[in-house]
C-alpha cells in the first residue's frame, strides 16, 4: 500500500553546542595531512518533501513487511528493500510504484536463508549478504540469480557486515570461526577480528572468498573491576566488567573505495584508502565534556530502563548453528547479571565526541554528535574535502536508513498498529547542504 503524503519543513532550534572530546586515538600518519574543520556551529534546517509510504498490515506479500533489515537506492532512485523473515527484496521506483520481488525464502540456489544486508554494484548486480548460508547471493538488475560467492567459516566469514565495496566486497569488525568436526563443534565468534593482535581490526571479504587484514583501528584499555555475578538457578553468570562512554567504533564507505573510520572519543574522522593507509584526517577542535557524578547516574539509569524493556531472550544464538532453547529461568538470571554488570561498570572521563557516522549519496558525512543520556545529539554535515556545511539540531531531520539520489532518503518506522513500514522524503532543492556558509 503506498500513500501519498505533504511536503513540510523543519525549522532550527537555535543553536546549540556539544562539548566533546579532543583526546586519544590510534591508526598511521595520514598521507595527505589533516583537515581541520574549525569555527563555530550554525544552524541547518533542511526542508523535505515527504514521498510515499510503503507497508501494510494486510495485502499482497510485497505490501506486508516481516522484518526490514536493509534497503538502499540505486542511481534512478529506486528503492530496494530486503525483508529478512519473508526472505525477500521488494523493488519500488522512486514514486513508490512497486517494481518487483527479488528471491524467497528457501535453501536453493537464488533462494535466500537468514539475509542480513543488500548492497548494490558498480556493475548494477544486486548482491545479498546471507548469514544462513555464509555468503553473498548475487542478482541481475532484473532480479535474476546469478551466481553466490560462499565464504569458509573454517577459515573465517563475515558475522556481520559493516560495510560494502562497490565490487561486492565486505568491510567486517565481526568475524567468527568455525573449528571440530558437526558432532563437535566450536564456534569462536569475536569483536574486531579473529586474532589476538591488539587493537580492532577491521577485515575485507573480497567475493572470491579470501580474508585480509584492511586497517586496525583504536581499541581503548580493556575495562577494570569485578566481574558481575548471578547464580542459584539452573545457570552461573560471570560477566566481564563494562565501562561507559569508551570510545566506539563507527565506519561508512565513501562511492571512490576509502572508508570513514571513527575509533578515538575526540572529533577526529580518518579516511582509509582500500590500500589500509589514512589518506586523510578530519577533525573539529571541540572541547571534552567530562563524565560527572550526575552523568554516571543517568547512564546507569537508562541502561537499566533499557534493560527492563527488552524481551528477555529465551534462546542462545551461536554464528554457524541452530538457535538453543533455552530452560525457563535462564533469561531470569541473565536479567539479574546484567543488572549487576550495570550496577559494577566503571566510567570513561570524558563522553566521546560521535556517536554514529553516515555517507549519504553525494559523499557527505552524516556525524552524530553524542548527547548526554536520554537526550538526543546534533548531526554535522562534513564533507571528505574538511567542509563544513552546518549542523541539525535536536528534533530536526535524522540520519536515515538509506540515502538516495537527488536528497531521497527512506526511514525504516512502525505504524501506530504495530507494523513496519518505509517512509521515504526528499530533500528541498534549496537544502543547504551542497555549499559552505559563514554563520
Amino acid at each position: 500500500m503506498i500513500h501519498a503524503i505533504r511536503r513540510h519543513s523543519l525549522f532550527g532550534a537555535g543553536l546549540w553546542l556539544l562539548a566533546a572530546c579532543g583526546g586519544d586515538g590510534g591508526g598511521g600518519t595520514p598521507v595527505g595531512g589533516s583537515g581541520v574543520i574549525d569555527g563555530p556551529d550554525f544552524t541547518i534546517a533542511p526542508a523535505h518533501e515527504s514521498r510515499w509510504i510503503a507497508g501494510a498490515l494486510d495485502g499482497e506479500d510485497w505490501e506486508v513487511f516481516g522484518s526490514i533489515a536493509d534497503l538502499i537506492f540505486n542511481e534512478a532512485g529506486d528503492l530496494f528493500i530486503l525483508d529478512e523473515q519473508a526472505g525477500h527484496v521488494v523493488v519500488f521506483d522512486r514514486d513508490g510504484v512497486y517494481l518487483r520481488t527479488i528471491s524467497r525464502q528457501g535453501e536453493g540456489p537464488g533462494e535466500l536463508t537468514d539475509p542480513e544486508s543488500i548492497s548494490l554494484l558498480a556493475d548494477g548486480r544486486l548482491a545479498v549478504f546471507d548469514g544462513g548460508r555464509n555468503g553473498i547471493q548475487f542478482f541481475t538488475p532484473e532480479g535474476e540469480y546469478a551466481e553466490s560467492a560462499p565464504f569458509d567459516p573454517k577459515q573465517g566469514a563475515p558475522r556481520r557486515v559493516g560495510a560494502w565495496l562497490s565490487d561486492g566486497s565486505i568491510i567486517t569488525a565481526r568475524e567468527f570461526v568455525v573449528s571440530g568436526t558437526a558432532e563437535a563443534m566450536s564456534v569462536s565468534s569475536s569483536v574486531g577480528g579473529t586474532g589476538d593482535a591488539p587493537g580492532r581490526p577491521l577485515v575485507r571479504y573480497r567475493t572470491d572468498g579470501t580474508r585480509e587484514p584492511f586497517y586496525t583501528a583504536w581499541e581503548p584499555p580493556p575495562p577494570t573491576g569485578d566481574a558481575a555475578e548471578a547464580s542459584g538457578g539452573s545457570f552461573s553468570f560471570n560477566l566481564s566488567p563494562v565501562r561507559a562512554f569508551d570510545a566506539g567504533l563507527h565506519f561508512a564507505a565513501l562511492s571512490d573505495g576509502r572508508i570513514a573510520v571513527v575509533d578515538s572519543s575526540g572529533y577526529r574522522i580518518r579516511l582509509i584508502g582500500e590500500d589500509g593507509a589514512v589518506s586523510e584526517v578530519l577533525e573539529r577542535p571541540l572541547t571534552p565534556t567530562p563524565v560527572t557524578n550526575t552523568v554516571r547516574s543517568a547512564e546507569r539509569e537508562r541502561r537499566l530502563a533499557e534493560l527492563e524493556g527488552n524481551r528477555s531472550p529465551t534462546t542462545l544464538s551461536l554464528a554457524g548453528r541452530p538457535d538453543i532453547r533455552m530452560p525457563d529461568d535462564f533469561a531470569s538470571q541473565l536479567q539479574e547479571a546484567l543488572r549487576a554488570r550495570i550496577g559494577e561498570m566503571t566510567f570513561a572521563e570524558v563522553i566521546p565526541a560521535i556517536e554514529a557516522l553516515a555517507v549519504d549519496f553525494d559523499d557527505r558525512l552524516w556525524v552524530v554528535r553524542t548527547p548526554l543520556p536520554n537526550e538526543e545529539g546534533p548531526i554535522d554535515i562534513v564533507t571528505p574535502d574538511a567542509r563544513y556545511l552546518g549542523t541539525i539540531q535536536p528534533g530536526g531531520l535524522r540520519v536515515p536508513d538509506a540515502f538516495g539520489p537527488d536528497g531521497l532518503m527512506a526511514y525504516v518506522d512502525t505504524h501506530d498498529l504495530g507494523y513496519p513500514i518505509v517512509r521515504v522524503v526528499q530533500l528541498a532543492p534549496d537544502a543547504p547542504l551542497t555549499e559552505n556558509r559563514t554563520p
